[in-house]
């Protein structure tokens, strides 16, 4: 039987991944900030 590996988190996963590409704190206020309204459906008329 074969040892199961150590579960890693995903915000543990995404926040060491975010470090390594050099994603800052003024980077994430930007993206939270955008207009977060759904898009209008398209008309196929």
């Amino acid at each position: 039987m074969q040892k199961k590996e150590a579960a890693v988190r995903l915000g543990s996963l995404l926040g060491t991944i975010g470090r390594e590409v050099g994603v800052r704190d003024q980077d994430i206020a930007v993206l939270q900030t955008c207009d977060q309204t759904p898009a209008e459906a398209m008309s196929f008329e």
